[in-house]
């Protein structure tokens, strides 16, 4: 991210740690971060899920790290929350993000190429409400590229120069404050948030690079910039300066706001869902190892044969003195495996209406009579949200506009397609095939069907592919396995 506009002022080496510094969070940051671990974890897959480790996979009584870590590697994870995510933050972008109203000239161009980094208004706009499904909130900055101060506002309209707008991950703005204005309102007057930048490193040859991590200071009318030590947890201030934005240009995207700055994820419900399918279903498969395998069970041998051992083979004969002895096979009853079975099929029953829920329509009539005739004025959370990222990329261009000495046009406006959801009669349909599903009375493929003929998921989705994208197959296979286990007298600890 460049420098705010216009000048900076020179390097200043004074070093402040963490606990009480620059890149010290508020509080209020902290009590989000919980909620965000999980979020992140399940957006990273399998991998991440097993680098997590025992923070979502608990090591049993008496488990052995040696165990616990060939249980951990053969966990996987089904990406209901993962998938989830994806479809609904592709709806609103299945069509191009419109504007109405003519754009001061110098903004002209930041439609097709928003950031300076070739992404267009409508990637732009989905990757901030990406964010606001995953974290319940997203950011915008507005910025503009460092001039030095030596250009007019004239000069720079004639070279091109203009604002434009970046994203800053939820997690990375660790700290804001706010002054009360006379309306009541709250107007923001600092922000704090981490860069990350690949720099080259000197003396280790053409390629050698380093990440290293910053900390900006964004206020009204200055700003600075922190560099954090190697090695350490201080920061150093490395430059700082003024720009000609009378406030902070940040515009905040709410999806499920909890207080000024801060939300909850709102499908949080769905990723601890997710999470106890990850659970439940690394048990399945610790158990379908050992049910897999008979154990060899021996009584009445003495020591010396005992010591002897015993070779299993087609060709081998095991004989003892004892005519008491005996040697057989315990092999698991099957019932544990049943039981988990129908827990990972209720799971991902649950997970899929919560994944809906979004998209049903609502209104504010309780009655059935009066949602009947209401149903012109239904909308669901999703059509709620792209209304509040439509506003939230209006106030984005004001700032910009402001920015550059001008106003934003009176009829400009942001446009984003929100034709969609789930009726509320297709929600009772939708409730009756999950039943039926839940059932066994159709198959998944059936049921994805009957979810697309209703319009909740789009044509061009093929069906099967989405049941080999989630897993089905492989619970199928393991399904299969299971009704193949020998059920037996054993009840031990495999179950």
């Amino acid at each position: 991210m460049s420098n705010l506009r216009r000048n900076h002022l020179p390097s200043i080496g004074m070093p402040l740690g963490m606990k009480d510094g620059v890149a010290k969070p508020t509080d209020a940051y902290y009590g989000m971060l919980p909620k965000w671990q999980l979020i992140d974890d399940l957006m990273g897959g399998t991998l991440r899920m097993r680098e997590a480790g025992r923070t979502w996979l608990p090591m049993e009584d008496r488990e052995t790290a040696h165990n616990y870590d060939n249980r951990l590697q053969r966990s996987y994870l089904y990406g209901a929350f993962k998938d989830t995510i994806q479809k609904l933050s592709a709806k609103p972008f299945s069509k191009p993000v419109a504007t109405s109203g003519d754009l001061p000239e110098q903004m002209q161009d930041m439609i097709d190429n928003i950031d300076y980094r070739k992404r267009d208004l409508t990637q732009f706009a989905r990757l901030i409400f990406e964010d606001g499904l995953k974290y319940g909130v997203g950011h915008v900055l507005v910025d503009f590229p460092m001039t030095g101060g030596n250009l007019s506002l004239g000069a720079e309209r004639a070279y091109g120069i203009r604002p434009y707008l970046c994203r800053i991950a939820p997690r990375d703005l660790i700290a804001w404050k706010t002054e009360r204005q006379a309306d009541g309102s709250e107007k923001l007057i600092q922000i704090r948030f981490i860069e990350r930048r690949t720099e080259y490193v000197e003396g280790e040859g053409q390629f050698g690079e380093e990440v290293n991590e910053y900390i900006r200071v964004i206020e009204p009318k200055r700003w600075e910039l922190w560099k954090k030590q190697a090695d350490s947890e201080e920061y150093f201030k490395v430059d700082e300066g003024v720009h000609s934005f009378d406030g902070v240009p940040l515009a905040t995207f709410y999806t499920a706001q909890d207080d000024y700055m801060t939300a909850n994820p709102p499908l949080e419900d769905l990723a601890w869902l997710n999470l106890a399918h990850w659970q439940s279903l690394s048990d399945q498969r610790n158990i379908l190892r050992f049910a897999r395998i008979g154990i060899l069970f021996a009584s009445g041998l003495d020591e010396e044969e005992i010591e002897q051992g015993v070779t299993v083979g087609a060709s081998q004969l095991i004989s003892s003195t004892n005519p008491e002895a005996k040697l057989q096979y315990v092999e698991h009853s099957g019932r544990a495996i049943g039981a988990g079975e129908d827990d990972l099929k209720r799971l991902e029953d649950r997970m899929e209406v919560l994944g809906l829920q979004p998209l049903v329509q609502t209104t504010g009539n309780n009655t059935a009579t009066g949602r009947a005739m209401d149903e012109a004025r239904t909308h669901s959370n999703i059509q709620s949200w792209i209304r509040g990222l439509e506003n939230t990329l209006q106030t984005a261009f004001e700032h910009a506009s402001e920015w550059i000495g001008g106003t934003l046009p009176d009829d400009f406006a942001i446009d984003i397609f929100n034709d969609f959801g789930v009726s509320l009669s297709a929600t009772d349909d939708v409730k009756a095939l999950i039943t039926m599903k839940q059932a066994g009375l159709i198959q998944h493929q059936t049921f994805l069907d009957e979810i697309k003929r209703r319009g909740i998921i789009a044509d061009q989705i093929d069906a099967q592919d989405e049941i080999e994208a989630i897993g089905e197959e492989a619970l199928a296979d393991m399904e299969a396995l299971a009704l193949q286990v020998p059920i037996e007298e054993d009840e031990g600890d495999d179950e």
